[in-house]
């Protein structure tokens, strides 16, 4: 295939009719096609046009709902134009029966209120093609470029970084089955497979009738399943963006006020609980000393007169010992008496009890009520008076709060905060909606993989009893022979992609001698480099730039072992290389990568010296120049590369 023409109408930055000749010279070694412009000059547009021409829908993504799609295409359509319409064609030469066969197609759309209408034209030699319905069109050109093949072919950073990283997602590893050829044999083994089925005796056959119909059933079922949930992530989106201006209109209409209520409210609550809480352990304080708190000078004069009674019972007790003493002295005995009454009455004087007894009357013992009025002097009564502080400085808190309360009015914001609730109570709904439709997504794929599993069963047992008849056995040999083949395939594929890889990272990377050799893993074709010592490179250890040259090595590589004959586009390929690893792609992998490649690059990007090794591949150079505005664009056929950044 070679592209020959691109016209954009309407499209981006595109205001107006722009067309770019994209013939090339292969035969001169003229096979590249520049395309320089400024960052927002409409470089990305010119890739995603292609994209866009060709698959329609699917050029944003497998699963893209009707509504995001057709947003995309307004926003597309130039802010500029006089009208609301924009239309994108692609010519190219592609060769079928050995034969050079030319396509226009076209696609085209414009804007009506709310909805857009849009239009897809095939032409082959001039001509609508006759055998096909118009609405067979969309699925005629991605049989002539398949969208998974044409990832690998159709490029730009992001896509380039995601090979990077081995991202090793299933429509990579499909592509890249594609591009090698490999998934022809897996198409001839499930032929073979319906075919034994229905040569087979007629309940096994209807049995994978059956299986195969109730499979396609359920993959029509969930390819609307996830077209639904598209629609409705879609939808939620909406809902959330609503919810925010929701929020902010009811901020601004005074929602801010409505919030630091509630904040009052809160802190209001806390004083309360703990103002009864402190009036409980003041409570249970007022039942315990708490009152004598409350006259010092009374509680010290009872202190006394308690000190005082201790005292005069003491000399009571000492009074009754020396007279008992003394009675025990009276009685003669063999030592005599050594005591005399002078001498008790001595013993009375020094212990002055004659004061004995005429202190106050106390209900309890002196020792216990002094033990108790000591209490208030070992920091309980400081403690008391702490917690009546906190009793008076929360009763004042309580009191300001409530004074807040009545100074609030939140009128303003009720009709905002309706409008809120409103759009959280819909996005609520959609968000359920949402985990339904992913429950029924996987229950689906679920009943597809135990239909699957049954098909395989159904298969063994088919190829069991197809022994007997001459056909089945043939095609039972087929089948084996396709998978031996298949093995083979994909072993010499492999290899060869290995050689390939090995070959290409080395001419376009600075250190030659970085990777000897790789291992691919035949089922995800995973890559795992090895260096010259043989021990395996991690790919997060390589740098930016030398990760952004395994990936351009390894699509350079499929390219080379597949034999496809396809355009390459390749959008920013410089953006984190070094200069002399932007010299070694000008120099190595442009001039040969394909017969034609369209080069989207920055005027920093290609600086002079790369434009002047790269000079004698270009066939065609086109200048992108953005207004000041950056709304549209403008193009500039340009003669000679080099003289342009000199």
């Amino acid at each position: 295939m070679r592209f020959r023409e691109l016209v954009l109408e309407n499209v981006g930055l595109y205001d107006g009719c722009h067309t770019f000749d994209l013939e090339t010279v292969p035969a001169e070694g003229a096979n590249v096609v520049a395309i320089l412009g400024h960052n927002g000059g409409g470089k990305t547009t010119f890739l995603d046009a292609i994209r866009l021409v060709l698959y329609g829908r699917r050029a944003l993504g497998p699963r893209t709902a009707q509504s995001t799609y057709e947003e995309h295409l307004l926003r597309k359509i130039s802010a500029t134009a006089a009208t609301r319409e924009a239309a994108i064609t692609l010519s190219f030469v592609r060769v079928e029966n050995g034969q050079q066969v030319n396509y226009t197609v076209k696609r085209a759309w414009s804007s009506r209120g709310k909805s857009v209408v849009e239009t897809l034209d095939l032409i082959r030699e001039g001509h609508p093609i006759s055998d096909l319905e118009r609405a067979e069109y969309a699925q005629y050109v991605e049989e002539l470029v398949p969208p998974g093949l044409s990832q690998l072919f159709f490029f730009d950073g992001e896509k380039i970084q995601e090979i990077a990283d081995d991202d090793g997602s299933l429509g990579l590893r499909d592509a890249i089955r594609s591009l090698l050829g490999l998934d022809i044999i897996d198409q001839l083994q499930t032929d073979l497979t319906v075919y034994t089925s229905r040569r087979a005796d007629q309940d096994s056959s209807g049995n994978i009738d059956r299986l195969l119909s109730e499979q396609e059933r359920l993959r029509q079922e969930l390819a609307t399943q996830q077209d639904l949930r598209a629609e409705l992530q879609s939808k939620c989106d909406q809902a959330a963006r609503r919810v925010e201006r929701s929020e902010a209109a009811y901020r601004n209409e005074g929602g801010r006020q409505a919030l630091s209520r509630e904040d009052v409210l809160t802190k209001l609550r806390s004083a309360e609980i703990d103002q009864s809480e402190l009036s409980t352990q003041l409570k249970r304080a007022a039942n315990d000393l708490l009152p004598l708190g409350l006259a010092p000078t009374l509680v010290q004069h009872f202190y006394q007169t308690c000190t005082e009674a201790r005292q005069g019972t003491h000399a009571i007790a000492i009074r009754a010992f020396i007279d008992a003493f003394e009675r025990q002295s009276s009685i003669p005995n063999e030592k005599g008496n050594i005591w005399s009454s002078q001498h008790f009455d001595d013993l009375r004087a020094v212990t002055k009890g004659d004061a004995g007894g005429q202190g106050p009357r106390l209900l309890a013992e002196p020792d216990w009520i002094l033990r108790r009025l000591d209490c208030l002097t070992d920091g309980r009564q400081e403690e008391v008076t702490s917690l009546a502080d906190r009793f008076d400085r929360n009763r004042e808190l309580r009191a300001k709060l409530k004074r807040e309360l009545e100074g609030f009015d939140t009128g303003q914001a009720e009709q905002a905060l309706s409008a809120l609730k409103e759009a959280e109570r819909t996005l609520g709904g959609l968000e359920r909606d949402l985990q339904f439709c992913d429950e029924g997504i996987d229950r689906l794929l679920r009943d597809i993989e135990a239909i699957e599993r049954k098909f395989r069963s159904e298969e063994a047992a088919l190829k069991k009893l197809a022994q007997e008849e001459r056909g089945i056995a043939l095609a039972v040999r087929a089948q084996t022979a396709l998978s031996s083949f298949g093995v083979a395939l994909l072993e010499d594929r492999i290899s060869r992609l290995k050689a390939e890889f090995v070959d290409c990272f080395n001419r376009l990377s600075r250190k030659k001698s970085l990777v000897s050799s790789v291992e691919i893993d035949p089922a995800d074709f995973s890559v795992s480099l090895i260096g010259s010592d043989g021990i395996t490179i991690e790919k997060n250890s390589l740098s930016a730039g030398e990760r952004q040259i395994y990936a351009i090595s390894m699509l350079w590589a499929l390219g080379k072992t597949s034999g496809r004959q396809l355009p390459i586009v390749i959008d920013t390929p410089f953006s984190r290389l070094d200069q002399s690893h932007r010299l070694a792609i000008v120099r190595d992998y442009l001039p040969t990568a394909s017969h034609q490649v369209i080069l989207l690059c920055t005027d920093t990007e290609m600086t002079p010296s790369l434009a002047k090794s790269l000079g004698a591949h270009v066939a065609r150079t086109y200048k992108l120049e953005a207004t000041a505005e950056a709304r549209r664009t403008t193009l500039f056929p340009v003669g000679d590369l080099s003289a342009e950044l000199v």
